[in-house]
Order: C-alpha cells, then structure tokens, then sequence
C-alpha cells in the first residue's frame, strides 16, 4: 500500500511539473495557487465570427415559423422544417397532428428576444403572449442555403396512427402546453 500512495504522489509531481503557471515560460514544479493560476490554453482554432446577414436570416425564419404556427397554417408550417425533420414525418401527418393537438402558444403572439448562431445552428429565444412559461427556446439550422425549424422531438410522430400519435402527444403534455414540439 506505501509503494502505492508514493508511485501516485510520483504521478501527480510529474503531472504538476508539466503544467505551465501564467507569467512564467519555465515549467513549474509548485501546483497552482491562489496567487498563481494555472493557464490552461486551448489548441482548438477560434470560433468563427457569424456575420449578420447569418443572425438576420434566422430571425427573420423564425419569425415566418411562428407567424405560421400562431395563425395555425400547418401545412406551410411543415414546409419550414429542417430536411431531417421533414424524412422522419410526414406532412399529412404533421398538420393532423397539429390540428388535433395544438400546443398553448398556437394563436399567440410571439416576439423574438434573441438570436444565438453559432455554426449552422441557431437557438432562438421567444416571448410568448399568454403562455406559462412566458419563453420558449427553439433550434434552427442552417442547411442548403435557408434556415429551418429543428424540432427537439419526433417521437410523438411514430406510433403508426395520427389516432396514435394524437394521443402520444396527449401523454406527454404537448397538447395545449407552451412548448411546441
């Protein structure tokens, strides 16, 4: 057991030495402390910077998705989802589903907060008028030159039956609750 605890001490001596501490090009031998941070520095190239036409053109898809969803037009909803999406549902099924089992926020007014682009993604933030909780987060991606909705989950959407899928939705709570799925 003492052969054990020394070859660990050992480890982490060696460990430590190898470490750099701010200020110094000389490798230490003393961990960091509180008047020596250790500086841990990133070999990952820096993020890209995201142009505004690219944070424009997810807010202004957004706001086409959620003008469609709060006047219940479906079927042009689905035509704004990401290819991803549109390959594991169909639209019949989607606007069957969305008929039968609108969430809280449909009919509501939504007004954008805030636009996060990174990549070709994009979460955006929105204030829902009337809906608990009041906000709501949502993907979209960027693919083949336009923005389109990511939904979270599509589960609900493969139990074999609109009737089935309907009453999944039901199950889970996203009939007439503030998320949409």
């Amino acid at each position: 057991m003492r052969l054990l605890k020394g070859f660990a001490a050992g480890l982490v001596a060696v460990g430590l030495a190898s470490c750099s501490v701010a200020g110094s090009s000389e490798p230490s031998t003393a961990g960091p402390t509180a008047t020596t941070p250790r500086v841990v520095t990133s070999t990952a190239p820096p993020a890209a910077t995201v142009s505004p036409q690219m944070r424009a053109g997810a807010r202004a898809a957004a706001a086409k998705f959620y003008g469609l969803y709060s006047a219940s037009q479906f079927a042009a909803f689905w035509n704004l989802l990401s290819p991803t999406a549109k390959r594991q549902i169909s639209g019949p099924v989607w606007v069957s589903v969305h008929k039968a089992c609108p969430s809280a926020g449909a009919g509501k007014s939504r007004k954008i907060k805030t636009v996060t682009v990174f990549g070709n993604a994009a979460i955006v933030t929105e204030a829902i008028a009337g809906a608990s909780p009041g906000t709501a987060e949502d993907v979209f991606s960027y693919v083949d030159g336009h923005w389109s909705y990511s939904p979270e989950d599509l589960s609900i959407y493969h139990h074999g039956s609109v009737t089935a899928d309907i009453a999944a939705a039901k199950a889970a709570g996203f009939c007439a609750s503030w998320k949409i799925f």
